[in-house]
């Protein structure tokens, strides 16, 4: 009799244990953990390292933008558009860069502002929303802020937050997916006056 109830016993464990190894683990819906996205990435992307960047731009035009305080170049087909939000917005076809000037606090970072803004996307547009590259640093010249990229409602944007003084520049890439190479060669183009 004790053996039989050993035996049962054994054999409950062994049970248990068997299914509990087979219960997937699966994250909230609509969850994400930024933190551990952006401190798994360690160092920023410089320029080129993990883009097609088009490699002859010697012929582009040069636009200066005091508000902003940018300089960005770009080919001909491509035009400027100074916004009545004072920003300005690049536009052809297929391509649109939208760059902005926003204040920063003394407390926040461009991490903190892009976490902010990928969280309020998630509540005001639910299922409209899907992050598909998570925060990670890039570098942009000199200057080290932060990436990542959406789908909203169905379109593909890249968003770039560069951290000036007091203030940051939040780069919004709209372009369509057949002309990466030529976005990002200008937005790489950047340079901070």
């Amino acid at each position: 009799m004790l053996k039989a109830i050993l035996l049962l016993v054994v054999i409950s464990i062994y049970g248990l244990s068997t299914y509990w190894n087979k219960i997937p683990v699966v994250p909230p819906k609509n969850e994400i953990s930024l933190n551990s996205a952006t401190e798994s990435a360690s160092t920023p992307e410089t320029l080129g390292a993990s883009t097609t960047l088009l490699s002859d731009t010697s012929a582009w035009k040069s636009y200066e933008d005091s508000t902003l305080e940018i300089r960005i170049k770009f080919p001909s087909g491509i035009n400027p558009k100074k916004e009545i939000n004072r920003s300005l917005t690049l536009f052809g076809d297929l391509l649109k860069i939208n760059i902005s000037l926003e204040n920063l606090n003394d407390k926040d970072t461009v991490n903190t502002l892009a976490e902010s803004n990928i969280n309020s996307k998630i509540t005001k547009m639910g299922d409209s929303f899907k992050l598909i590259d998570s925060i990670s640093p890039i570098s942009i010249g000199e200057i080290t802020g932060v990436t990542f990229t959406t789908i909203e409602d169905g379109q593909e944007i890249t968003y770039y937050y560069v951290p000036r003084e007091k203030s940051y520049l939040i780069i919004k890439d709209s372009t369509d997916k057949s002309l990466v190479a030529l976005s990002d060669s200008i937005i790489y183009s950047l340079e901070i006056l």
